[in-house]
């Protein structure tokens, strides 16, 4: 029995863990750790930046070295001009790289649920409705995905619907099919049989999520430098905002915790 609910809870775990790893415009390693709260949509005619509630500017557009923020044009130096072009530029090449991560993680979820589902889930009949129901499941996160996440969209306030959710709801009535599954079998004596199927499953599962799980960090600490590279040439923009302040897209998340670190060091 112990055995059985531990890849039931394998499962479960990487589809949490995957879920998590593409939560939002965010890459977290022991190099760099980089958010941003905007919204970020590439159009053909520049790329414009959005977020809601009472954070300043709401509004950000650029292209070609032009800037417009909340609706008003920005002057900016020549040189400014060249690092805008050259932040257009690399946000438009980070975006597919993003959504390819995020379509990933949420694949390695429904992959490690119907692996599962495909091996505990009871008889044969019951394991293929399951299957194709988290088949269904994957085909509707993933078109809901794309409406959010694409290579010229990152929409930073619907993406937690749109991966959290169906990813929950597939994780929740899978343990639901899985333990009545389990239950039936201990009641009418096939519980070795589940025994037996749990056993093949064990280490496959771990080592495939485990290489695919180096893949996804090996991609995202790729974004890493790109995220750098954007955040070096915010530092270097020469112009300011209407209330004095620079222009922060990205916000480095490392930050506080380093300062919180070297205040602990000094006491």
């Amino acid at each position: 029995m112990r055995k059985r609910w531990m890849i039931l809870a394998v499962s479960l775990g990487v589809a949490a863990m995957a879920q998590a790893s593409a939560r939002d415009l965010h890459v977290d390693n022991e190099h760099c750790g980089y958010s941003s709260a905007y919204d970020v949509q590439a159009k053909p005619d520049g790329i414009d930046f959005h977020r809601s509630g009472d954070g300043h500017p709401s509004d950000v557009f650029m292209h070609d070295g032009q800037l417009r923020v909340n609706g008003k044009a920005v002057a900016v130096s020549r040189a400014d001009a060249a690092r805008l072009r050259a932040y257009e530029s690399d946000m438009r090449d980070l975006l597919p790289q993003m959504a390819g991560i995020a379509n990933e993680a949420i694949g390695m979820a429904f992959d490690a649920l119907t692996t599962v589902a495909a091996t505990l889930g009871g008889s044969q009949h019951h394991r293929d409705a399951l299957v194709d129901r988290l088949n269904h499941q994957r085909r509707e996160a993933l078109r809901a995905l794309d409406a959010h996440i694409n290579a010229q969209r990152w929409d930073q306030q619907g993406f937690g619907s749109a991966i959290e959710q169906p990813v929950t709801e597939a994780a929740n009535d899978m343990a639901h099919s899985i333990t009545r599954s389990v239950l039936w079998a201990v009641l009418t004596g096939h519980a070795s049989d589940v025994e037996a199927r749990a056993d093949a499953i064990d280490q496959s599962i771990d080592k495939a999520m485990d290489q695919r799980s180096d893949q996804l960090e090996a991609r995202a600490k790729a974004v890493c430098p790109r995220l750098e590279s954007l955040d070096k040439l915010q530092q270097q923009f020469s112009f300011r905002l209407a209330d004095g302040s620079a222009l922060q897209l990205l916000k480095h998340t490392n930050t506080e915790h380093e300062n919180q670190a070297r205040q602990v060091a000094i006491r």
